[in-house]
């Protein structure tokens, strides 16, 4: 199960909570179970997953942007290694760097 899957799931139950209270006119039902509350929580939870989208959104483009600078600057790395090498060790296919 996902971070998110928990959080959702209990925001669907917390809603069905919520609406069989609205449906019933039941003092005592209303003194134990404080609909607010839950109403209040549902709403928070939203907005923090909302969060977690925007978030997990920038962090996907900043992953994107560090692989397309990782394989650029792997590549030069790479030819300019293979380059000092030949130059320093032409006897010798080891790779010093």
């Amino acid at each position: 199960m996902t971070s998110c899957e928990k959080p959702t799931k209990l925001i669907d139950r917390m809603q069905r909570l919520v609406t069989y209270l609205n449906e019933r006119n039941n003092l005592i039902l209303h003194q134990q179970v404080n609909q607010f509350f839950y109403m209040q929580k549902i709403e928070e939870l939203k907005m923090l997953l909302r969060q977690l989208e925007e978030i997990n959104k920038s962090l996907d483009a900043v992953t994107l942007r560090i692989h397309e600078h990782y394989s650029l600057c792997f590549a030069q790395w790479s030819k300019d290694a293979r380059w000092v090498n030949l130059q320093q060790f032409p006897e010798r296919p080891k790779s010093i760097l």
